[in-house]
């Protein structure tokens, strides 16, 4: 019987995109639009899917499955890479807000700014976990919809059944064919003048 293939490697490699695209600096702007890297992995996902699968086609849910999959693993590699990075550049985001506040005139927005700076900067690592939190369901759902769009553009299968399975030339299995007559017909029969039975004795 002839399996769907297994998830894990198109899952990984698929975060593994869309994971480091999201965690470089001024690359992961690309997710501003719609968080195209992680629609990328996701679909990215589905195709590997579909290629090893050569015989039965991807159905859209397993599309759905691998995206979440790979959404899940570029969660992980952005938590690992992504947080740290934006830890280290948290401190420049500071003194660029704190230049906003001074040159916007407005003393009430110039204290609000400081205040939200000076919070951001006592508590960096939580905020930066609940930043990362919010992102990992935006990546997980993002993903599953790139998994979809991925089989709706890859798979070109839709309905097809499976081939069926060559037949057993075991006696009595499937695809067994019993003899049939010997080339040339079978013999004609015994042409006799007193029929079919011995002649008589007189």
């Amino acid at each position: 019987m002839t399996e769907k293939p297994n998830k894990l490697q198109p899952s990984l490699v698929g975060g593994l995109i869309a994971g480091l695209l999201s965690s470089i600096p001024l690359i992961d702007a690309g997710n501003l639009c719609c968080c195209l890297w992680v629609l990328l992995g996701g679909a990215v996902a589905a195709r590997m899917l579909i290629k090893r699968s050569p015989y039965l086609p991807i159905a859209t849910g397993e599309g759905a499955e691998v995206g979440a999959l790979a959404g899940v693993v570029s969660a992980g590699i952005n938590l690992v890479i992504g947080v740290p990075v934006g830890l280290l550049l948290s401190s420049s985001s500071s003194e660029s807000l704190s230049q906003i506040a001074d040159s916007a005139g407005n003393p009430a927005f110039r204290e609000a700014v400081v205040q939200v700076t000076e919070m951001m900067r006592d508590h960096a690592f939580l905020f930066a976990l609940l930043a990362w939190f919010v992102r990992s369901i935006l990546y997980i759902a993002f993903a599953t919809v790139g998994g979809m769009i991925g089989v709706a553009i890859f798979e070109k299968r839709k309905g097809q059944q499976p081939p069926s399975p060559p037949p057993s030339p075991a006696y009595g299995g499937p695809g067994y064919a019993p003899p049939g007559p010997p080339p040339g017909g079978p013999p004609p029969p015994s042409q006799s003048p007193y029929g079919q039975g011995p002649p008589p004795n007189y």
